[in-house]
């Protein structure tokens, strides 16, 4: 207590010299900026990917069964029912995807078919991201209906109500080529544009159209040829508890379950890596911005040389002083550090909740949002606040030992 008492008044007492007021001050004050830098830093890659997810979630599923080895499987109705029978558990879809060759009015692209079920728009938000106002139409009595990708739609020069069919073109699964005739060797299907969705992904907007099951499996030839189950879970349930039950149903030793994250992984890969790049970079600056604080510590030292004779005279012991310079050390970090929080904690809950910082004026309609998105972690804020105390402890602990050794 005797330690901190002396430390604390050498921090706020005036010094001998005016300089060494101010190295302590520019200390102090570069720890607080780069400790406020890093925790909005680490805030912004959180609402990138907190953006991310929300997006992807437009048109991923909770969870995806999908095959081990290959690219599909045969459908099994009974362990389909066993998995909608589950209380976690609010719907199924069953998806067929494949690679295949559109063509309209003289554009030929090739694209991602994904045949689906009309429990499609319940196991996904696919309605919150459609252009037009006709929904959800894949077929009825009339035709046969697709919903395109915005990019895709675009690269084709085709969109919702145009009266003309696109022609899609997927290679047969059995028989040789023609080569007399090539055209024979490709299953075709004439489907109209009902709708255009827009995920404001490239992967999606750009690549994959919707069409029903039964249409995908007509192309393929395969009545029963499904890729995965697409599951809804109810709100507030657990993804990873949900799949760990899920994995205890019968029949699905060939199968994989995938939550939304395992569904994206290389995506949340590549944000996390960026991260704590990002993190280390600042880590670095921080400590460069500690030889401040060995700076000003070594010059308190100096400065006070006459008290500390004055405190051994009096029978103080070597580890005393030393104790008082390094809780001095740690105040001047720790106080740099406590403002640094306060004030990177306030700019991350302001862009947070009232977007302060705008992406820019007259290009917020080309981005999905129009700030810069943010989300504060507490775990983020004890990490850089742990970072800044040990980085702080040790410069404390160089300079002692140092000063100590002279």
């Amino acid at each position: 207590m005797l330690a901190f008492n002396i430390a604390l008044r050498y921090l706020f007492a005036p010094k001998s010299h005016s300089a060494i007021n101010t190295i302590t001050l520019v200390a102090a004050c570069g720890v607080g900026i780069i400790t406020a830098a890093m925790i909005c830093v680490l805030s912004v890659y959180n609402g990138f990917e907190g953006l991310v997810s929300d997006l992807t979630s437009r048109f991923d599923p909770d969870l995806r069964i999908e095959a081990t080895v290959g690219k599909g499987f045969t459908e099994d109705p009974q362990l389909r029912a066993l998995i909608e029978d589950l209380p976690e558990v609010e719907s199924v879809n069953v998806t067929l995807e494949e690679t295949v060759l559109l063509s309209y009015s003289g554009h030929q692209v090739p694209a991602k078919m994904k045949g689906v079920e009309d429990e499609f728009a319940e196991v996904t938000q696919i309605d919150s991201i459609l252009l037009g106002v006709d929904g959800f139409l894949l077929e009825d009595e009339v035709a046969h209906y697709c919903i395109l990708g915005a990019g895709l739609g675009s690269t084709l020069g085709m969109s919702r109500g145009f009266v003309r069919p696109l022609t899609v073109y997927c290679p047969r699964r059995q028989g040789k080529i023609d080569l007399l005739n090539p055209e024979e060797s490709f299953a075709q299907e004439a489907l109209y544009c009902s709708n255009v969705f827009m995920v404001q992904q490239a992967e999606y907007d750009d690549q994959y159209f919707l069409c029903s099951l039964s249409t995908a499996r007509r192309l393929l030839g395969d009545s029963l040829l499904t890729t995965a189950y697409e599951v809804k879970l109810r709100s507030g349930t657990n993804p990873e508890k949900a799949k760990q039950k899920i994995l205890l149903t019968p029949s699905l030793s060939s199968l994989t379950i995938l939550t939304r994250y395992e569904q994206q992984a290389d995506a949340y890969r590549i944000m996390q890596i960026e991260k704590w790049i990002s993190y280390l970079l600042v880590v670095f600056i921080l400590l460069i911005a500690s030889f401040n604080i060995i700076g000003a510590l070594s010059m308190l030292m100096i400065d006070k040389s006459a008290e500390i004779k004055t405190l051994q005279n009096l029978g103080a012991s070597d580890a005393l002083i030393r104790n008082i310079f390094t809780l001095e050390g740690w105040l001047i970090s720790g106080s740099g550090a406590l403002f640094g929080a306060i004030l990177g904690i306030t700019l991350c809950l302001l862009q947070q909740h009232f977007g302060i910082i705008s992406l820019g004026a007259g290009v917020t309609s080309q981005y999905v949002v129009s700030s810069y998105p943010v989300h504060l972690l507490w775990s983020d804020v004890l990490l850089t606040l742990l970072s800044v105390i040990v980085i702080g402890w040790l410069a404390t602990l160089y300079t002692t030992r140092s000063q100590k050794s002279k």
